[in-house]
């Protein structure tokens, strides 16, 4: 039924399964650099700005507030658990390089940007899928990076909870992926092994590498079909392009 990239080698017979969230079972329907354009044609006007302008200077910001966190683990954690205090001080110096600094201002701007990226929607399937996969009585796990009160936020909104066997957030439980204790309390609290488990998800570091170092069968996630970039050093021991695919990876050993 689904295009599936199969890789010659044995699947294991899943007695569990870890998901991803964001990218996986959620999608946003824009890009961050869309959502803030959006925000940017709103506030140019009232800082007698282009909204090129503004958007430019927002760009310019974030580009740099990421390199400044690229390699600091610190300030990647205060990144994901602090979103919207980052976003504001990147916002703050986008606007204090036009000679326009307003840090009520800037609350603002980082509000109605938060406004646009949490209309997240369900990936094509993602319940049906869910749901046929507890009809199969698989325990399922969650395991998500980030702020809790985002996620869980993401969580009550779309009905995931009732899915899943157990839920760790990085907030919640103290650590992040790819640290393996965060998948590793996911494993004993479904009761079951590595061996005997999948991983699915989108980020082929976080999610695809560190479940292959602890012998988990990792599958990525491409829902945008993507495919691995040229010469990474990172290779998923299956690619799926839509989540019922899962169910016909299930189906070779019915």
């Amino acid at each position: 039924m689904y295009d599936i990239l199969f890789i010659m080698k044995n699947i294991p017979i899943p007695k569990g399964i870890l998901f991803d969230m964001d990218g996986v079972l959620l999608v946003a329907p824009q890009s961050s650099d869309q959502s803030w354009r959006h925000v940017s044609q709103q506030f140019a006007p009232l800082l007698d700005l282009s909204s090129q302008q503004l958007e430019e200077a927002l760009r310019v910001s974030r580009d740099q507030y990421q390199r400044e966190i690229e390699h600091d683990s610190q300030k990647q954690r205060r990144d994901r658990l602090e979103p919207f205090e980052t976003r504001r001080e990147t916002v703050e110096r986008a606007l204090e390089r036009l000679a326009k600094g307003d840090t009520a201002l800037a609350t603002e701007m980082v509000h109605v940007f938060e406004s646009f990226r949490e209309k997240r929607q369900l990936s094509s399937s993602a319940l049906d899928t869910l749901r046929m996969l507890r009809d199969r009585s698989l325990p399922l796990a969650l395991i998500s990076n980030g702020n809790a009160a985002y996620q869980r936020r993401k969580i009550e909104q779309h009905h995931l909870a009732l899915f899943f066997d157990v839920i760790l957030i990085e907030q919640e439980f103290g650590v992040a992926k790819p640290d393996p204790r965060i998948f590793l309390a996911a494993l004993h609290q479904l009761h079951i092994t590595a061996q005997d488990a999948w991983m699915v998800g989108d980020d082929l570091a976080f999610d695809i590498a560190a479940s292959q170092e602890l012998h988990i069968f990792a599958i990525l996630c491409d829902l945008e079909k993507r495919g691995l970039p040229e010469g990474g050093s990172v290779h998923p021991d299956q690619t799926i392009h839509a989540l019922p695919e899962l169910l016909d990876l299930l189906a070779q050993h019915a």
